[in-house]
This record gives C-alpha cells, sequence and structure tokens, in this order.
C-alpha cells in the first residue's frame, strides 16, 4: 500500500487501474508444452525408426516436428511475458502519469515522458490471436529506454491504449510496420529465393522419383517435408507484404 500512495502523491488519482492475466500466460505455455513433447518425441521417434526411405513418410516427420518446434516457440513466448511480468502484474492511467507494477517492482512515468506509441492498425481478431493475447498489441518507450508492453491479456486493453494516447499528443505514433518502407522490393526478392528453394526441393524428389527408395535418406525427405511448408508460407508472406507496401505507402 505505501507504494500505491506514493503513486497517488506522485502522479493524482487512480482513473483506471488494468491487472494483466498472468495466470491465462501459464495455461497457455501449459497447452503449448503438451503439444510439443508428445509431437517432438514422435517426430524423433519416427525420424530415428523408419527405414523404408518412403519420401512421402519424410514429408510427414518433417511436418510432425515443425509443429513441434511452433508450439515449443509459443510454450516459451507465453512463459517468459509470464515470468517477466510476475503474478501480480498491473497497469494504472493516473491523473498526471502510467504506472507500472511487475515482478521487480513498481515505477511511474509523467505522461510527458511517453516518447513513443506504437499500435498495429490491423489487430488480429480470430480465436488463437485473442488466447495468446495478440488480438490486441502495444508497445510503449519511456525516457530512458524503457519499453513496456501491453496486450490481450490485459483487461481493457485497449481503452489503456487510447487513455496513453490522449494524455500523450506529442508522443510518437507508430504501427510497427515502418520498417516495410525501408524493405521495398526486398520483399519480391525474399519471395524469389523462397519460391527458388521450394521449386529445387519439388525437382529434387521428382528427379529420384524413379530410384531405389534407399537411395534417398530419410534425413533429405524430412527436410524437405520441413522446408516446403516454410518456403511456402515465406514466399506468400513476403508477395503480401510487398502488396502491401505498395497500396498503403504514401503518395
Amino acid at each position: 500500500m505505501t507504494g500505491e500512495t506514493e503513486m497517488t502523491e506522485l502522479f493524482g488519482a487512480v482513473l483506471s487501474r488494468h491487472r494483466v492475466n498472468t495466470r491465462a500466460r501459464w495455461q497457455n505455455a501449459m497447452w503449448a508444452l503438451l503439444l510439443a513433447v508428445p509431437t517432438g518425441w514422435l517426430g524423433l521417434w519416427a525420424l530415428f525408426s523408419a527405414d523404408d526411405g518412403r519420401s512421402g513418410g519424410g514429408r510427414a516427420i518433417g511436418l510432425v516436428i515443425g509443429l513441434s518446434l511452433g508450439a515449443l516457440f509459443v510454450a516459451v513466448t507465453q512463459a517468459w511475458r509470464a515470468v517477466r511480468g510476475g503474478p501480480g502484474e498491473y497497469f494504472e492511467v493516473h491523473e498526471r502519469g502510467l504506472v507500472h507494477g511487475s515482478r521487480r517492482g513498481v515505477r511511474g512515468w509523467e505522461w510527458s515522458q511517453v516518447v513513443s506509441i506504437t499500435i498495429p492498425g490491423t489487430p488480429r481478431i480470430h480465436g488463437l490471436a485473442r488466447r495468446l493475447g495478440n488480438d490486441y498489441r502495444c508497445r510503449l518507450v519511456l525516457d530512458g529506454g524503457t519499453r513496456l508492453h501491453i496486450d490481450g491479456h490485459t483487461p481493457g486493453a485497449s481503452g489503456l491504449g487510447r487513455a496513453v494516447l490522449a494524455h500523450s499528443p506529442h508522443a510518437r505514433r507508430l504501427q510497427g510496420d515502418e520498417w516495410q518502407d525501408r524493405a521495398g522490393g526486398w520483399f519480391l526478392a525474399g519471395a524469389v529465393v523462397f519460391l527458388a528453394v521450394g521449386v529445387s526441393m519439388v525437382s529434387y524428389l521428382v528427379s529420384h522419383a524413379d530410384e531405389d527408395a534407399q537411395n534417398v535418406s530419410e534425413g533429405v525427405t524430412m527436410a524437405v517435408g520441413l522446408g516446403l511448408p516454410v518456403c511456402a508460407v515465406g514466399a506468400i508472406t513476403c508477395i503480401v507484404l510487398y502488396i502491401r507496401h505498395r497500396m498503403y505507402r504514401p503518395r
């Protein structure tokens, strides 16, 4: 209570309080880990025990291992967010500033200390994004280089973001995609690279289709099975980013 009293004296009355749902982050990490561990073991077991050399089996193994790695990434990300904020993380909007309480203690900043506010212009509204707290994202950069991250696991996150915007009209407003203006044609170059690698993988499989299956190692077919989806997603992403850059860039 002493810390809260001091913050009230420094920054004025509390206008709103937003306690982060850390429990949801731990739950997400647990479910993702429960998916990553068995699929990872299954993929590794199939990789080292398969001996028929069929390319179809190798591609399936690659997909299973890719699924395991994706789930592991989600588990690590969610656990890191939960550990970084701590069980009692919260944000408070005061009359004269913003207060953030976390595992590292309670800190406050005046509104004039907000340097930049990054809120993506296109929110992610699908179910998985909401579950992971990625349906709303806001990054604040404050004097001294401190960065605060607000996501969908914070109740009233959008209202919190609007309050910061209203009280900090001087702060630089960003959407998080400014780097695309500097990338430009590199998106097309990336798409060409992904497509070239994908085509070379398919050509390799086709050229070895009539050979003895034992001549194509299981590791190669697994790598192709994992690499083809990556190349497809990478090429599509680069093309979409290039089109979006061309459509929305300032004239």
